[in-house]
């Protein structure tokens, strides 16, 4: 059997070194990319090839069909070379570099393609004469990219067994083979979810990851890759944040503490089309798969989210590789993403994982005007900066998106905050230009392990958005009938206080169904009572604090805590002397007060008289 995947592999690497076609059109614009994976195109060497043959319990198979909508069938097409075609880092000083450049090359592959600076550009070798003859300096950065392309299919084609799923980019099937693993390996934290479908019909799916049920309130994170097809780096950083949080559950305090607190939602290719096209055919493609009116394909979902679509940073030419589309959501991809986030209203925070150039952005990326909320993103934005660097030392570039790198409209970024309300963050991750989009596999664990650290900051720190002190209140002990006055601080972290109701006093009495007050702000104290309650019930109440992210809660972050308290026990009937037994000293009481007596505890049969009835009453509770 491994003879003969290795027969076929070895095919499908000679058919591509004999029918390659060269991509004559430099039709690829501004890309992140992403990084190698399994075999040529086809879904059994996700299987065969980088990770052993998956036995999946007949309940999840089904599962798994009913989930995975086939896609619709297109044309073969050869697979795209770049013979004669380089990297140069270019300097930009002037405004006709810029436009040369772009004549010259549709694919800048770095960002900040702007004046008085430099960027990567993907161009014919033969083009580099006219930058001679024009003054441009530059340096060349890859001097071979088909050398590259065509190295690393031969690489991904060769039959690896029993090794890390992440020793290797991996192709669509074996994403989708490994995100259902995870389901089988762990169902009660675990749940695949899907977002729609894509234009060619390929189920876009992610998964759940939370020990609490669906439903329960908790703050929600997500986290998307691979808008841009070409950005493997991206796909595989997504998967290990689902591996490090489900393997971790239980074993890292830190990664227990995240599930205790919240659900996370990864969708690691939410543009499945151009991954698998990217994959099969044109390891550099950027955009969707979207056939246009002009005979051109695709359309950049990155410029097509509905806040701030159509300004500037997003192209109206349909051969550009940040083509807008025909209007904001026109894409199955980003519509069914839209429609699948609206409603979960409790999502705090957002990632959107790019590649390449080692940047870390926020909102906004359609104005260079600073957003509202601006020193939040700018504090958890340092946070998730230091983590990363902490880890390998690389320093990642941070700041908003249309002033660090460029004026970008129509982005995931804005509409995740503007309309969505959620901290939204882009990262662009490895590396600076050495390898581009064409990342070698043994930078896969720690591109991804230091990205994890900024994303462990960003979820922590969201989840930190108000600090909750008790000034006084209740502890264990409350006298029945009175009152208890809770008085509390909040300082916020992350975002600000809602307008209306942004501090709330809950209670149960005796499990039962959740009341709550609004707390008032007094000399910089939240302040408000919990009411009078009878003898003999149990409370359970806490303090939550609602910030225009998320909220916290009082004692600790997570669904079911709480502060208990009990009121005082309620009398015990003939227990005269309140030793809580009913027994002879009670009987000398009652025959001390035996006569006429209004409202006297002695009186069971409550007549205004402590008589012979009583005595009767009294020997039945003894």
């Amino acid at each position: 059997m491994a003879y003969n995947n290795f027969l076929l592999k070895l095919k499908l690497s000679m058919i591509y070194k004999n029918y390659c076609k060269p991509d004559l059109r430099l039709n690829m614009r501004m890309s992140r990319p992403i990084m190698l994976s399994v075999s040529f195109a086809l879904s059994v060497f996700a299987m065969a090839g980088v990770m052993p043959p998956l036995a999946l319990p007949t309940e999840l198979a089904i599962n798994q069909q009913a989930q995975l909508k086939a896609p619709i069938e297109v044309p073969a097409e050869d697979p795209v070379c770049f013979d004669d075609q380089v990297v140069i880092r270019a300097l930009i000083a002037h405004a006709r570099d810029l436009m040369l450049l772009n004549q010259l090359s549709d694919d800048p592959w770095t960002h900040s393609p702007g004046i008085g600076g430099t960027s990567d550009w993907r161009i014919s070798r033969d083009k580099l004469s006219v930058l001679n003859e024009a003054g441009i300096s530059y340096d060349i950065f890859i001097d071979d990219i088909n050398a590259l392309v065509e190295s690393e299919r031969e690489r991904l084609a060769q039959p690896v067994e029993s090794v890390d799923w992440f020793a290797d980019f991996k192709n669509l099937a074996a994403i989708n083979a490994q995100l259902d693993m995870y389901v089988a390996a762990h169902p009660t934290t675990c749940k695949i979810v899907n977002s729609g479908t894509s234009i060619q019909g390929r189920t876009i799916r992610g998964i759940r990851i939370s020990r609490h049920p669906e439903g329960t309130v908790v703050p929600g994170f997500v986290f998307t890759a691979t808008q841009h097809a070409r950005e493997w780096a991206a796909t595989m950083t997504a998967m290990w944040i689902v591996d490090r949080l489900v393997e971790g559950d239980g074993v890292d305090a830190r990664a227990t503490a995240i599930l205790d607190s919240s659900e996370v939602f990864v969708f690691p290719v939410l543009n499945p089309d151009g991954y698998e096209y990217s994959w099969v055919t044109n390891r550099l493609w950027r955009k969707n798969r979207r056939q246009n009116s002009g005979g051109s394909y695709g359309v950049d979902m990155n410029r097509n989210w509905g806040f701030g679509w159509g300004g500037v940073g997003a192209s109206t030419n349909q051969n550009n590789e940040t083509y807008r589309g025909t209007a904001a959501f026109s894409e199955p991809e980003t519509r069914g993403f839209r429609d699948w986030v609206t409603p979960r209203t409790n999502i705090a925070a957002s990632l959107d994982i790019h590649s390449y150039s080692e940047l870390l952005l926020w909102p906004w990326g359609y104005t260079g005007t600073l957003c509202p909320d601006e020193s939040s993103f700018a504090n958890v934005g340092t946070a998730m900066h230091d983590a990363i660097q902490d880890v390998y030392g690389h320093d990642y570039l941070a700041g908003p998106v249309y002033s660090t790198i460029y004026p970008a409209s129509g982005g995931i970024c804005d509409w995740e905050y503007g309309t969505a309300k959620q901290l939204s963050y882009t990262v662009e991750v490895r590396d600076l230009g050495t390898y581009g989009f064409i990342m070698p596999a043994s930078e896969i664990i720690p591109n991804a392990t230091e990205n994890f650290a900024g994303i462990m900051a960003l979820m922590e720190k969201s989840l930190q958005a108000s600090t909750i002190s008790l000034v006084t209140g209740p502890t264990s002990f409350m006298n029945a009938g009175e009152a208890s006055t809770v008085r509390a601080t909040v300082e916020v972290n992350v975002g600000s206080l809602i307008a209306s109701n942004p501090v709330r006093l809950h209670w149960k009495v005796n499990g039962g169904n959740k009341q709550t007050l609004n707390m008032a702000l007094v000399g910089g104290e939240r302040v408000a009572q919990l009411p009078a309650f009878a003898c003999g019930e149990s409370i359970a109440w806490w303090i939550e604090a609602e910030t225009t992210f998320t909220f916290t809660r009082w004692p600790n972050n997570i669904p079911d805590s709480s502060r208990g308290a009990s009121t005082t026990p309620c009398p015990i009937e003939g227990d005269f002397n309140a030793d809580e037994l009913v027994d002879l000293s009670d009987l000398s009481l009652l025959l001390l007060v035996f006569g006429e007596c209004v409202a006297c505890p002695e009186d069971l049969n409550n007549d205004n008289t402590v008589d012979s009835a009583d005595i009767g009453l009294f020997l039945l509770l003894y």
